[in-house]
């Protein structure tokens, strides 16, 4: 019968010093229901089990437990309840866990490996191989995220990045996720950046040209058009509302500093009709106009100036189009990207 390691309240906790002999007790038990002769089956080790590891973040593994009905109607579900604080999971350096003592799917795999064959001489060389990938990981991970920082400092959000380090010094990880001084001196420029027309920052009032003649806003998005960026985002999900105004925020923090709007919107008669924002990882994206506001070049003005405050910023624009958008092409190669 297969394990399944998965948390609950009909799973076997395997530091239970019963649970082993409770767990071949289901298994012969479950041989004898459906037929399986054990003498008829000569390559069938007694002694080892199948085990099925649910791999994802908490709320994934939930739901593909939930989907998949046959997982707890074939499989025994198994649980391990306490870790050691030399337990405590290195994933957790570079991504929050929900609890302290939770760890990542490579080393749960290894405390249920632990659990379940304490006695196999060589299960000591088995994890140490499963913690050894992991580290790798982590560390590769750190690093880049510590090169990505030094060419682009004012992208990631600075308070997260010193929850990092601290869970890293907690986890005796000796890195630094901040650039070097000496490597962060060139990028203070764009630091010191103001802008010389003497508008309020990331207000500009301009005049573009159409039909109606009217005057159109170009100003920084603040927290509160979140709504309306993503209403108008066709690849909007729950968790993207959140997204869009951590992103706001993050974008005005930094403008604060280097005077570089990137996250910019278009009023007209006070009300939003137009968007781009800076993602996260610096691209640009949700470049949107609403329809009755179309071809009259507010898209191209949201573009250019959004390029522009990155280009202040000492950064490199990026931004990813989905294959068969002619139109955002078009518009992007006017602009000379």
């Amino acid at each position: 019968m297969p394990l399944l390691l998965f948390p609950g309240a009909n799973s076997t906790t395997l530091e239970d010093p019963m649970a082993l002999t409770k767990l071949d007790q289901r298994r012969q038990e479950h041989m004898q229901k459906n037929g399986v002769d054990q003498l008829s089956n000569p390559n069938m080790d007694e002694n080892k089990f199948l085990l099925i590891i649910v791999d994802g973040t908490w709320t994934q593994a939930r739901k593909m437990v939930r989907c998949s009905p046959i997982l707890m109607e074939r499989c025994q579900p198994i649980q391990f309840t306490s870790t050691s604080a030399e337990d405590r999971s290195i994933y957790g350096s570079i991504r929050e866990q929900p609890d302290s003592h939770c760890l990542s799917t490579l080393e749960s795999c290894s405390r249920t490996l632990s659990l379940l064959e304490p006695n196999n001489p060589n299960i000591h060389e088995t994890t140490d191989y499963l913690h050894t990938l992991l580290k790798a990981l982590v560390y590769t991970q750190i690093e880049q995220e510590r090169i990505n920082l030094a060419k682009q400092p004012s992208i990631r959000n600075l308070e997260k990045i010193k929850l990092k380090q601290k869970r890293q010094r907690e986890l005796g990880l000796d890195l630094n996720l901040q650039p070097a001084e000496n490597k962060s001196q060139e990028k203070k420029k764009h630091l010191e950046h103001k802008q010389s027309n003497g508008t309020e920052l990331g207000e500009t009032k301009i005049e573009i040209e159409t039909a109606l003649g009217d005057s159109f806003l170009l100003r920084s998005l603040i927290p509160s058009d979140s709504v309306f960026v993503d209403s108008r985002w066709p690849y909007r999900s729950k968790k993207s509302l959140k997204m869009i105004e951590s992103q706001i925020r993050a974008d005005n923090s930094n403008a604060t500093q280097s005077g570089c709007s990137c996250c910019l919107g278009i009023d007209h008669d006070g009300r939003l009709v137009a968007c781009i924002l800076r993602h996260r990882n610096g691209s640009l994206g949700i470049l949107h106009v609403d329809e009755t506001y179309r071809r009259r070049g507010l898209g191209k003005i949201l573009l250019s100036e959004a390029t522009s405050s990155v280009q202040r910023r000492g950064e490199l624009p990026i931004a990813f189009i989905v294959d068969g958008n002619t139109h955002s092409e078009a518009l992007f190669s006017t602009l000379g990207w």
